[in-house]
């Protein structure tokens, strides 16, 4: 076992292109980040995988866009999540971002309560050709987050079903999530989300450490 340190720097918003339904202006962008500790599979286990430690999580509002798309988004205040653990070698991390664009705030709020165990959720590789929901502990061994050297656009599951679908209140707009080491290192990652429609086309840009 070692301890380590996460921190996660969230420097800008993206966005190539936003909408917020008609006659009703320019979106309010929220993201909603969640970090969370995986185990990998103890064959001794008779229960099998572990439950994800909760990291922490975290709630971002931007600015409002002005004027004409593409915009880069400034941080009504600076963000900079941190936590700390113990971890053994083969545990990973997995950082899990939702984006929403704000009405009401009555979603927000649901899923930043979600977010705190992550027992409600389940996540899909949106380019499968078959989706496979899987439970936050199975992602640990989830090909197409371990393979790919950038965060992978994921589809959400609550008890209520396809966030697509059951987020009414404030637009749902998507979710990007990865696996990475807790091992000593740095990365530039870049958080994608496209909405349904394909009108609000985000992209969050962080940095990301474990030391």
């Amino acid at each position: 076992m070692r301890s380590f340190r996460l921190r996660l720097n969230l420097t800008a918003l993206e966005l190539a292109s936003g909408h917020d339904g008609l006659l009703r202006g320019a979106p309010e962008p929220v993201l909603l980040i969640a970090a969370y500790l995986l185990f990998p599979a103890d064959p001794g286990a008779p229960a099998g995988l572990t439950p994800p430690r909760p990291l922490g999580r975290t709630l971002v509002r931007f600015s409002q866009p002005q004027g004409r798309f593409p915009a880069v988004l400034a941080l009504r205040a600076p963000v900079a999540f941190s936590a700390r653990a113990r971890a053994r070698e083969d545990d990973q991390i997995l950082l899990l971002a939702l984006a929403v664009e704000e009405d009401t705030g009555k979603e927000v709020e649901r899923l930043y309560a979600h977010l705190a165990d992550a027992k409600h959720l389940r996540l899909w590789d949106l380019e499968a050709p078959v989706p496979s929901p899987s439970t936050p502990a199975e992602l640990i061994a989830a090909p197409y987050l371990r393979e790919h050297a950038t965060p992978a656009r994921v589809g959400v599951l609550d008890e209520r079903g396809d966030l697509r679908d059951t987020c009414r209140d404030d637009d749902f707009v998507g979710a990007s999530a990865a696996v990475i080491s807790t091992a000593r290192h740095e990365d530039a990652l870049r958080f994608h989300f496209v909405s349904a429609d394909g009108r609000n086309d985000w992209t969050a840009v962080t940095t990301v450490s474990v030391d």
